[in-house]
């Protein structure tokens, strides 16, 4: 069993990775839990100690609420930045100062949504709002880290069930199911990924340790209305029922930024890692096999 670090398993991602490859890798989870403050480095350090074998760090976590992010805009002392840019630090100066390879878990809001193509790993960061701007000084502070690294951009993950905190597919459902869905974007895109491609995908990354930036998304981007009419139809409701809703509108009176148009490529990741990454009609799918429904 090879020894895994990572901050934030048992998370949304974290916990499926975890789950899947279980008889392959003892994962160490790093979080306030087990004693570890990732933005108080002698913490990340005294786990560090008692695994030195350990040679891979996923640092999945992350302040992620965007709103509350939006709230601290510019603060430096505020939990959204110390957790994202200075925890990231931490994690990365270790990684360097141990050998250890970092996969930094990074998002598709570090891009503003203004291109009309999908995004590659190489075209500049463009972060429209705060908890993005903070993701992309982390991507910054790795790449400049000296330590060995993979920086894995994720978008929208999405799992057959986790309780703790519902995915986009487990909204839509709950809101299909209670008859309460909000209407859903008609004239904004965005890349939902299957979380069991993003575990196997850290395999991969663990075996090979490509350096550089990586997109682990899924194949299908569209608009959340779109998606939501798909997971209507594969849940059996009526696609009919989805109301269509205008991120043009909603802007009008939002004080929050919205990045528009953020299909992600997958190209990179398909032929770096040799992996296949499920469409939504896949994902759905199979979730819903694992649901046993």
């Amino acid at each position: 069993m090879q020894t895994i670090l990572a901050t934030g398993a048992t998370g949304l991602v974290g916990s499926r990775f975890v789950e899947m490859f279980s008889d392959k890798y003892d994962v160490v989870n790093l979080d306030l839990t087990t004693g570890v403050d990732i933005t108080k480095p002698e913490t990340i350090k005294s786990v560090i100690d008692i695994h030195p074998n350990a040679k891979i760090m996923i640092h999945l976590a992350a302040f992620t609420d965007t709103n509350k992010s939006f709230e601290q805009k510019g603060d430096k002392n505020g939990i959204c930045y110390q957790v994202n840019v200075e925890g990231t630090r931490n994690i990365a100066t270790v990684c360097k100062e141990h050998g250890i390879h970092l996969i930094h878990v990074s998002t598709d809001f570090v891009f503003d949504g203004k291109k009309e193509t999908p995004y590659l790993e190489d075209q500049p960061l463009s972060p429209i709002e705060w908890y993005g701007e903070t993701k992309a000084l982390a991507e910054g502070v790795v790449q400049n880290s000296g330590a060995s690294y993979t920086i894995a951009r994720l978008s929208y993950p999405y799992r057959a069930t986790y309780d703790l905190k519902p995915d986009i597919i487990k909204k839509i459902r709950t809101g299909l199911e209670s008859g309460k869905l909000y209407p859903q974007f008609n004239d904004t895109m965005i890349t939902p990924t299957l979380i069991d491609d993003i575990a196997r995908s850290f395999d991969k990354i663990i075996e090979l340790k490509p350096q550089g930036i990586i997109h682990i998304v899924g194949s299908t981007s569209l608009s959340p209305y779109d998606l939501a009419k798909k997971v209507a139809a594969a849940y059996g409701f009526d696609p009919s029922i989805i109301k269509e809703g205008s991120l043009t509108e909603y802007l009008k009176t939002a004080a929050r930024p919205f990045a528009r148009t953020v299909a992600m490529s997958n190209a990179k990741a398909t032929q770096a890692l040799g992996l296949h990454f499920a469409t939504i009609d896949e994902g759905l799918a199979e979730i819903k096999k694992q649901q046993g429904l």
